[in-house]
């Protein structure tokens, strides 16, 4: 069997690996756009479909609407659970080809329930992990997570490439957020091709469907499955830890609007903002790939989680000043994406290494699944504390229950560095 392993494995060709590196950064490319633009233009989205509303309505109308578009996540976990079934290539590629399908249904919006449910549609597909279980099943256990966040770094071209965008369609003058759809519908399909006919099916998988006898897959016994696997406390707490995640950072998608609410930075200087903000996102990919496979992922874990609310402090206070706003919230923006961007890399990565290869897909979508009901919930209650407290008391409120991670990191998550996926059970 390990000679067979051997042989199977060693058909992995470096030329190949490389091939695979560059195809998966085009995806996370494609994904990391399709993920940050709709943030980049609720203001836009507000004047043209709600442009009737008081603020505090409006705001609590986005909110309500991004609750119901983020049930689009829970699909994430069937994309995911799928994934273990019919294989990790032909998932990937239908994960591409719905961000460009979505982003076409927004871009023919003609009013504000066809721009959610498109939103709701987008959902389904964006922020999978499923790039993430291939790579981590083709690389070196001690370069999972180097490996891993090359490829989010390649990705944060399409944060440069939104924010190129930006500065062509959204203007103070002649705003025109139709536009920031068109690259997903452009890259998505050819790039769903490439996938398919070009990229073999992760050697793990293969192994693993070699290696087993086949036998019928049950849904509701597969749940079963992710709770009696050896680390299921550890997978738990991860769950609980997705959950509070989703909960509590609702000024992701909401963090424009506050801007333009406030009125001290004006459009051109929060473009800037978000381009600036692409290369401090750098900082953590670098730490979390450099120092994941040598510190651990636990200590990442706590840092994350703490950065973040003094972060969002730091930009929600900054936008009322009438002087310095740009540079308070620039920093204290760039410091929340950090944190933010670090933290769900970390979760992640714990989580892939706690399942095993024949329900790592199940594992991670289920994760999704729980941090996409912890999101619909939390902006479900936001919309009800924006109409009380206003939008930036919403966000401090909420963004605080990032700190419950430590402890629940600390006392109950295993540190899962230099775990050999191939034995985990």
């Amino acid at each position: 069997m390990t000679e067979k392993n051997n042989e199977n494995l060693s058909n992995r060709s470096k030329s190949y690996f490389k091939y695979l590196i560059f195809v998966l950064m085009l995806v996370q490319i494609l994904d990391t756009y399709s993920t940050i633009y709709p943030g980049s233009i609720p203001s836009l989205i507000v004047a043209e479909f709600l442009g009737g509303l008081p603020p505090n309505e409006a705001n609590s109308t986005i909110a309500l609407a991004g609750s119901i578009t983020s049930i689009g996540m829970y699909f994430l976990f069937f994309n995911q659970y799928l994934v273990d079934i019919v294989g990790r290539k032909l998932m990937l590629a239908i994960t591409v080809v719905g961000m460009s399908v979505a982003s076409l249904g927004m871009f023919l919006s003609v009013n504000y329930v066809m721009y959610v449910f498109f939103g709701f549609f987008l959902n389904f597909f964006f922020m999978s992990d499923i790039w993430l279980i291939i790579i981590n099943e083709e690389s070196k256990t001690n370069k999972r997570a180097f490996n891993s966040n090359i490829i989010l770094m390649a990705g944060l071209i399409g944060a440069i490439i939104m924010v190129i965008c930006r500065f062509i369609f959204i203007t103070d003058v002649n705003p025109n957020w139709r536009g920031m759809t068109l690259f997903p519908i452009i890259l998505g399909i050819p790039l769903s091709f490439v996938i398919y006919f070009t990229l073999k099916e992760s050697s793990k998988f293969q192994l693993m469907k070699e290696n087993k006898e086949q036998k019928s897959r049950n849904f509701i016994g597969d749940i079963k499955s992710l709770f009696q696997i050896d680390d299921s406390k550890p997978y738990i707490i991860i769950l609980i830890i997705s959950f509070l995640f989703g909960f509590s950072n609702l000024f992701i998608g909401l963090f424009e609007k506050y801007i333009a609410d406030m009125g001290t930075i004006s459009q051109t200087l929060v473009t800037i903002i978000f381009f600036l903000t692409i290369f401090t996102v750098m900082i953590a990919y670098l730490i979390n790939g450099l120092l994941a496979d040598r510190i651990g992922r636990r200590p990442l874990l706590y840092l994350w989680a703490c950065l973040l609310p003094i972060s969002v402090i730091i930009w929600v206070f900054g936008a009322t000043s009438t002087q310095s706003a740009f540079l308070i919230v620039f920093m204290g923006y760039a410091l929340s994406h950090i944190a933010f961007w670090g933290l769900w890399g970390v979760i992640r990565l714990i989580t892939l290494e706690l399942v095993p290869t024949d329900k790592r897909g199940t594992g991670l979508g289920f994760r999704s699944l729980i941090g996409g009901i912890g999101t619909t919930i939390g902006l479900l209650l936001s919309s009800l504390t924006i109409l009380v407290f206003g939008l930036g008391a919403t966000f401090l409120i909420f963004v605080l229950v990032n700190l419950g991670i430590i402890p629940l990191g600390y006392f109950f998550i295993k540190e899962t560095k230099g775990v050999d996926l191939a034995e985990i059970k």
